[in-house]
């Protein structure tokens, strides 16, 4: 953390893209002061219509087991889970005509909320 601290910026790869992403330590500093306000699980307790986490089970981005965290504190959705990576098997720039079959799935369980809402 001090090394961080004096050069201001680590990096870290995405693994997608493998590009070498800077964090800033700014933002380290503004978590820290706004932490209550950033934190994830009280934000899902406070929703209260029905929505819809959506995750990819093959994710290597964010593990699935933050999609299982975050339905725990979430009183009001669904977790959709999908054989699939962080992008839904999509890519940019998106050039077919159809979508990826999950981020199909994606689309018809989200026209599906709509519709029972």
């Amino acid at each position: 953390m001090e090394d961080w601290k004096q050069k201001g910026v680590a990096y870290y790869a995405n693994s997608r893209t493998k590009q070498q992403m800077p964090l800033y330590y700014q933002l380290y500093l503004d978590h820290e002061t706004n932490s209550e306000r950033l934190d994830i699980a009280k934000a899902a307790r406070s929703i209260t219509i029905p929505w819809l986490i959506c995750h990819g089970t093959k994710d290597d981005a964010v593990p699935v087991e933050q999609a299982h965290l975050l339905k725990e504190a979430a009183l009001h959705a669904d977790l959709f889970l999908v054989e699939s990576d962080h992008v839904f098997d999509r890519k940019h720039p998106w050039e077919d005509e159809n979508l990826p079959f999950a981020m199909q799935q994606i689309v018809e369980k989200t026209i599906h909320l709509f519709q029972k809402s």
